[in-house]
């Protein structure tokens, strides 16, 4: 993959995200047409990403974990998109946001 024209990579990327975040918030209430959407994204991503990527992305946008959940799966693409020493992102470097606040660390009392 690392010898796509940069517009692939970039679509490909793309593709990548949206599957992530559509098949991840699908649930019994989602519209038919989001289904629809995220089955188009995962036939086509079957055909074109390497096995690895396309087996982590299902698990992780419908049994995310610690160890494979998108952040993981956006770091494995970036190493296949570009040079994969190409700094030391990592995913717990990769931002996510949500309109429900993080839970606080509890501090110790004094």
């Amino acid at each position: 993959m690392k010898n796509l024209p940069a517009r692939e990579k970039l679509d490909l990327a793309e593709k990548v995200s949206q599957y992530l975040v559509l098949a991840g918030a699908l649930d019994k209430n989602s519209a038919i047409e989001d289904f629809e959407r995220a089955n188009e994204l995962s036939l086509e991503l079957a055909m074109l990403l390497p096995t690895a990527v396309y087996r982590s992305m299902v698990e992780a946008a419908s049994h995310p974990n610690a160890k494979c959940n998108p952040a993981s799966v956006a770091i494995m693409m970036r190493s296949e998109l570009i040079a994969p020493d190409e700094g030391a992102l990592a995913a717990e470097h990769v931002a996510f946001h949500s309109p429900v606040a993080p839970e606080r660390p509890k501090g110790k009392a004094h």
